[in-house]
Protein backbone atom coordinates (compact mmCIF):
# COMPACT_ATOMS: atom_id res chain seq x y z
CA UNK A 1 0.00 0.00 0.00
CA UNK A 2 1.23 3.44 -0.86
CA UNK A 3 -0.33 6.44 0.88
CA UNK A 4 -0.35 9.83 -0.82
CA UNK A 5 -1.73 13.12 0.53
CA UNK A 6 -4.66 14.38 -1.48
CA UNK A 7 -3.61 17.06 -3.98
CA UNK A 8 -6.52 19.39 -4.87
CA UNK A 9 -4.60 20.36 -8.04
CA UNK A 10 -4.71 16.77 -9.35
CA UNK A 11 -7.49 17.46 -11.86
CA UNK A 12 -7.91 13.82 -12.94
CA UNK A 13 -8.62 12.66 -9.37
CA UNK A 14 -10.83 15.68 -8.64
CA UNK A 15 -12.90 14.97 -11.78
CA UNK A 16 -13.35 11.34 -10.67
CA UNK A 17 -14.34 12.44 -7.15
CA UNK A 18 -16.87 14.94 -8.54
CA UNK A 19 -18.64 11.95 -10.16
CA UNK A 20 -19.41 10.60 -6.68
CA UNK A 21 -22.65 11.88 -5.14
CA UNK A 22 -20.99 12.64 -1.80
CA UNK A 23 -18.31 14.86 -3.36
CA UNK A 24 -20.30 16.09 -6.34
CA UNK A 25 -22.62 17.93 -3.96
CA UNK A 26 -19.78 19.94 -2.40
CA UNK A 27 -19.21 23.32 -4.00
CA UNK A 28 -15.93 23.90 -5.87
CA UNK A 29 -14.70 26.41 -3.28
CA UNK A 30 -15.37 24.05 -0.33
CA UNK A 31 -13.99 20.89 -1.93
CA UNK A 32 -10.28 21.57 -1.16
CA UNK A 33 -11.11 22.14 2.55
CA UNK A 34 -13.06 18.90 2.81
CA UNK A 35 -10.69 16.78 0.72
CA UNK A 36 -7.63 18.28 2.38
CA UNK A 37 -8.45 16.05 5.37
CA UNK A 38 -8.19 12.88 3.28
CA UNK A 39 -5.45 10.70 1.82
CA UNK A 40 -5.22 8.55 -1.26
CA UNK A 41 -4.10 4.94 -1.06
CA UNK A 42 -2.87 2.77 -3.89
CA UNK A 43 -3.07 -1.00 -3.55
CA UNK A 44 -1.52 -3.58 -5.86
CA UNK A 45 -3.33 -6.66 -7.20
CA UNK A 46 -4.07 -9.20 -4.40
CA UNK A 47 -3.15 -6.74 -1.65
CA UNK A 48 -5.46 -6.75 1.39
CA UNK A 49 -7.18 -3.43 2.03
CA UNK A 50 -9.36 -4.47 4.99
CA UNK A 51 -8.88 -7.65 7.03
CA UNK A 52 -11.86 -9.43 8.60
CA UNK A 53 -11.70 -9.16 12.39
CA UNK A 54 -9.40 -6.11 12.46
CA UNK A 55 -10.62 -3.01 14.24
CA UNK A 56 -10.19 0.39 12.65
CA UNK A 57 -12.44 3.26 11.75
CA UNK A 58 -11.58 4.02 8.17
CA UNK A 59 -13.89 4.38 5.19
CA UNK A 60 -12.80 3.96 1.56
CA UNK A 61 -14.16 5.51 -1.63
CA UNK A 62 -13.15 3.61 -4.75
CA UNK A 63 -11.64 5.90 -7.38
CA UNK A 64 -10.17 3.25 -9.70
CA UNK A 65 -9.81 -0.50 -9.76
CA UNK A 66 -11.73 -3.50 -8.52
CA UNK A 67 -11.94 -5.31 -5.17
CA UNK A 68 -13.27 -8.61 -3.88
CA UNK A 69 -15.20 -8.89 -0.60
CA UNK A 70 -14.61 -12.14 1.29
CA UNK A 71 -16.31 -13.37 4.48
CA UNK A 72 -14.85 -16.44 6.18
CA UNK A 73 -13.01 -17.35 2.98
CA UNK A 74 -16.09 -17.09 0.71
CA UNK A 75 -16.35 -14.38 -1.97
CA UNK A 76 -19.60 -12.51 -1.35
CA UNK A 77 -19.31 -9.37 -3.45
CA UNK A 78 -17.25 -7.21 -5.78
CA UNK A 79 -16.51 -3.52 -5.50
CA UNK A 80 -15.80 -2.02 -8.90
CA UNK A 81 -17.71 1.19 -9.57
CA UNK A 82 -16.27 4.63 -9.09
CA UNK A 83 -17.67 5.98 -5.85
CA UNK A 84 -18.32 2.57 -4.28
CA UNK A 85 -17.92 2.95 -0.54
CA UNK A 86 -16.61 0.27 1.79
CA UNK A 87 -15.42 0.12 5.38
CA UNK A 88 -18.14 2.49 6.60
CA UNK A 89 -19.47 0.05 9.19
CA UNK A 90 -16.27 0.50 11.22
CA UNK A 91 -16.98 4.22 11.51
CA UNK A 92 -20.66 3.69 12.27
CA UNK A 93 -20.43 0.99 14.96
CA UNK A 94 -16.71 0.77 15.92
CA UNK A 95 -16.86 -3.05 15.77
CA UNK A 96 -14.33 -5.41 14.16
CA UNK A 97 -14.36 -5.68 10.37
CA UNK A 98 -16.99 -8.13 9.13
CA UNK A 99 -15.19 -8.93 5.86
CA UNK A 100 -11.86 -8.90 4.08
CA UNK A 101 -11.49 -6.64 1.04
CA UNK A 102 -8.70 -7.40 -1.45
CA UNK A 103 -7.60 -5.62 -4.60
CA UNK A 104 -8.54 -7.70 -7.67
CA UNK A 105 -6.39 -5.38 -9.76
CA UNK A 106 -4.56 -2.15 -8.87
CA UNK A 107 -6.83 0.07 -6.78
CA UNK A 108 -6.89 3.76 -5.88
CA UNK A 109 -9.07 4.83 -2.95
CA UNK A 110 -9.81 8.07 -1.17
CA UNK A 111 -9.52 7.30 2.54
CA UNK A 112 -11.19 8.99 5.51
CA UNK A 113 -10.65 8.08 9.13
CA UNK A 114 -13.10 8.56 11.99
CA UNK A 115 -11.40 11.80 13.06
CA UNK A 116 -12.19 13.42 9.73
CA UNK A 117 -15.29 15.24 10.97
CA UNK A 118 -13.53 16.55 14.09
CA UNK A 119 -10.86 18.22 11.94
CA UNK A 120 -13.41 20.22 9.95
CA UNK A 121 -14.92 23.44 11.22
CA UNK A 122 -18.02 25.56 10.71
CA UNK A 123 -19.98 25.18 7.49
CA UNK A 124 -17.52 22.59 6.12
CA UNK A 125 -18.18 20.34 9.11
CA UNK A 126 -21.97 20.68 8.88
CA UNK A 127 -21.95 20.09 5.14
CA UNK A 128 -19.70 17.03 5.39
CA UNK A 129 -21.71 15.49 8.24
CA UNK A 130 -24.99 15.92 6.39
CA UNK A 131 -23.62 14.54 3.13
CA UNK A 132 -21.85 11.55 4.65
CA UNK A 133 -24.77 10.54 6.83
CA UNK A 134 -27.08 10.77 3.83
CA UNK A 135 -24.75 8.72 1.64
CA UNK A 136 -24.20 6.12 4.38
CA UNK A 137 -27.96 5.87 4.94
CA UNK A 138 -28.68 5.42 1.23
CA UNK A 139 -25.94 2.83 0.89
CA UNK A 140 -27.00 0.86 3.95
CA UNK A 141 -30.61 0.95 2.76
CA UNK A 142 -29.54 -0.50 -0.60
CA UNK A 143 -27.56 -3.22 1.17
CA UNK A 144 -30.54 -4.15 3.37
CA UNK A 145 -32.76 -4.37 0.28
CA UNK A 146 -30.17 -6.60 -1.42
CA UNK A 147 -29.86 -8.79 1.70
CA UNK A 148 -33.66 -9.11 1.89
CA UNK A 149 -33.82 -10.18 -1.76
CA UNK A 150 -31.11 -12.78 -1.15
CA UNK A 151 -32.92 -14.07 1.94
CA UNK A 152 -36.17 -14.45 -0.03
CA UNK A 153 -34.32 -16.28 -2.81
CA UNK A 154 -32.73 -18.66 -0.30
CA UNK A 155 -36.06 -19.23 1.44
CA UNK A 156 -37.63 -20.10 -1.92
CA UNK A 157 -34.81 -22.55 -2.66
CA UNK A 158 -35.13 -24.08 0.80
CA UNK A 159 -38.88 -24.50 0.38
CA UNK A 160 -38.34 -26.03 -3.06
CA UNK A 161 -35.82 -28.50 -1.59
CA UNK A 162 -38.24 -29.40 1.21
CA UNK A 163 -41.03 -30.08 -1.28
CA UNK A 164 -38.77 -32.33 -3.40
CA UNK A 165 -37.97 -34.64 -0.48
Amino acid sequence: MKEIPFDPNDRETVVRLRQMPVFGAITEDRLPNVLGMTTLRRYEKDETIIREGDTDQTVYFLIMGSCTVVIEGVKVNSINKIGDIFGEMGIIDQKPRSATVRAEKPVLCLVLDSNFMERLEGVDKLLAEALFYRIFSEMLSARVRDANARILELEDKLEECSMNQ
